[in-house]
């Protein structure tokens, strides 16, 4: 009887689930759907979230959004696969004049046009902090210019007799200028242009410098949650005019931030963009919701209820006196579709877990800011050092050896000349050096994993319990985004290639810890029991008979963890790693194809020798050769 009750009861409740679901569905149909923008950072992500509520509650628009890379998302939005940017950049996009001549474009209007953007340092630095201890360091510290005299603050971690100034996004056009202001103020003496990869790897570094009250140089803009949180100040640099600029010799101007539309909206939704076409804030309101946003850890929809509550005036100047009504009822609630419990999981048993993270990540940083500067040191030692002996050993010397490599370990000439014209191939495309930088980093990744994952393994083969402990931890290793332990590594370690190298032996070292447990406990139980009753001990049977017969499968596993490796590349790119990598990043970031195809191709020539040679040798393993 209780489990016919009990069938009934879960049938009425799917039923309820299912039809609250249609109704749902058919109430977004009949919406009009707007597709918005999201090239990555948070002030766009804000603003789509401002405009899709209101074109929500009073508009009957479904917002939806398509997120990339600046370049990516101005080919959708010409193709009119994404509807509105609510905030374009335009001096970040060559091509906007000639786009706009297109005629498929619709420029709305400005969103805000008080931003700025150039080289950044903590105020403490210049003033110092009397409540956290910190003295000025560099008091006469104004311009640009008089950076060239503080280089020795700013050391850089893979060359201390330079300073590091961290430059801007690959693939922005300011990058390209700020490169060519460190080449003309004469920096480039005496500092090193950092490229951080991505814009959260950028904003880490600034973050844990300032956590920890170190001198940071670096580029930023406003308004970004950065910004709006840490007291920065932006150096002083010439009065701007075009010609100068494009030279990089003076400050950059004001960009207009446009809201931005594919002509076909005007058609499918012509209110909505006639409140686009009124839709104006300003850098520091926008800075202003974006740090509401950092220090409360809300969600963008959150900021942007909360926003609107607290400018009212703003409301007003956008919307037409019934738009503003219905506005006001859906900020306060009145006119909100009660949740719907069947189907969202309700808010009341919902725990925010990030802020205890967040503090004790900080808390480490602080605390043992020592240690892992003792550790980034000698990593930074290590992954240097195999860089520099790549790059002593002469390129012809390097291409010999692969094919004499190649024809001892697969038998035939023919694929060692095929491998050492591989790498002919990449130095032709003018990526010796970046080949090397890459190689330097997946070595030292290997080595480290190598390093770990044997001992590992063989601790997993022989214990039940380490088994059972370790399993879930490798589980969740291999199947975690790389990009949630590249967060604090960042925060810890600073962009760079020592925390490429931690991020890839995270996501590499699991192929060798489980292959070489395999094929331990894959041995013949026989031969192990013949081995014990001929007086062999357990470390003989172990090093003497088990792992030998296991050499294969071991070769295996570090074959897979050769390529994942090398797998890593484009996206330790994300957090400073140079090398063929960064190249892919920025051909993404300026959608070059053929400088990302050519990139990318060094790569697969890369991931190619390498695994030929080593399956190679699993092979001679396995013939007992």
């Amino acid at each position: 009887m209780l489990r016919k009750l009990s069938a009934v009861f879960l049938l009425i409740l799917t039923s309820l689930g299912f039809i609250a679901g249609k109704v749902n569905a058919a109430n977004e149909q009949a919406k009009q759907e707007v597709v918005f923008a999201d090239a990555g950072w948070d002030s766009v992500k804000f603003h789509n979230a401002v405009a899709g509520f209101i074109g929500t509650h009073a508009y009957n628009i479904t917002p939806k959004i398509i997120s990339g890379s600046t370049p990516i998302i101005q080919t959708a939005l010409l193709r009119g696969d994404v509807d509105v940017h609510m905030e374009l950049w335009t001096d970040n996009v060559p091509t906007f004049e000639a786009d706009m001549k297109t005629g498929k474009l619709l420029n709305l209007g400005i969103n805000f046009d008080d931003d700025k953007q150039g080289l950044y340092v903590p105020r403490y630095l210049i003033e110092g902090d009397a409540k956290r201890g910190i003295k000025p360091l560099a008091p006469d510290l104004k311009t640009v210019k008089d950076l060239a005299r503080y280089a020795h603050l700013f050391k850089d971690p893979e060359d201390p007799t330079k300073g590091r100034l961290y430059g801007a996004i690959p693939g922005w056009s300011i990058d390209k200028i700020l490169y060519l202001k460190y080449e003309a103020y004469g920096l480039n003496k005496n500092y090193v242009y950092f490229r951080s990869g991505s814009e959260p790897a950028l904003n880490s570094a600034f973050l844990a410098a300032y956590t920890k009250g170190e001198p940071m140089v670096g580029y930023n803009y406003e308004p970004t949650w950065l910004t709006g949180k840490l007291d920065l100040v932006l150096l002083q640099d010439e009065p701007y005019n075009e010609v100068g600029f494009q030279r990089g010799l003076t400050e950059a101007r004001s960009v207009p931030v446009c809201i931005v539309a594919n002509k076909q909206l005007q058609s499918k939704a012509p209110e909505f963009v006639a409140f686009l076409q009124k839709y104006h804030t300003t850098s520091a309101l926008t800075a202003e919701a974006l740090a509401h946003i950092a220090d409360t850890k809300c969600t963008y929809d959150e900021a942007a209820i909360w926003f609107m509550q607290r400018h009212p005036e703003l409301l007003a100047q956008w919307l037409p006196e019934d738009k503003l009504q219905s506005i006001n009822k859906a900020l306060k609630g009145d006119n909100a579709a009660a949740a719907n419990w069947l189907l969202s999981f309700p808010e009341e048993v919902q725990v925010d877990w990030t802020k205890p993270i967040d503090n004790f990540v900080n808390y480490i940083n602080t605390t043992y800011a020592s240690f892992f500067n003792k550790v980034k040191d000698i990593l930074t030692w290590c992954i240097l050092s195999i860089e520099r002996l790549l790059n002593f050993i002469p390129w012809w010397l390097t291409i010999i050896a692969i094919a004499a490599l190649g024809k001892v370990l697969t038998g035939k000439l023919s694929r060692g000349i095929i491998y050492s014209l591989g790498l002919f191939a990449i130095g032709a495309f003018g990526y010796w050096s970046m080949m090397n930088e890459t190689l330097a980093v997946v070595i030292s990744s290997v080595i480290i994993s190598l390093l770990l994952g044997l001992p590992i393994g063989i601790l997993v083969s022989t214990s039940r319990l380490a088994n059972r402990l370790l399993r879930p931890l490798l589980d969740a290793m291999q199947t975690m985004p790389t990009f949630v332990y590249m967060i604090p590594a960042v925060m810890l370690l600073g962009p760079g290639k020592v925390p490429a190298v931690l991020a890839t032996v995270v996501y590499a070292v699991v192929p060798v810890i489980r292959l070489t447990s395999h094929g331990i406990q894959q041995v013949d139980p026989n031969v192990v029991e013949a081995s014990a009753a001929f007086g062999a001990s357990r470390w003989q049977t172990l090093f003497k008979v088990q792992i030998p017969q296991a050499m294969p499968t071991i070769m295996t596993g570090i074959n897979q963890t050769m390529m994942m490796a090398v797998a890593m590349v484009v996206t330790c790119a994300m957090i400073g790693a140079n090398g063929l990598g960064m190249e892919v990043l920025i051909a993404i970031n300026r959608t070059e194809s053929g400088r990302g195809l050519i990139a990318g191709i060094s790569i697969v020539i890369i991931a190619i020798i390498i695994d030929r040679l080593t399956q190679s040798l699993a092979d001679k393993k396995k013939e007992g050769k």
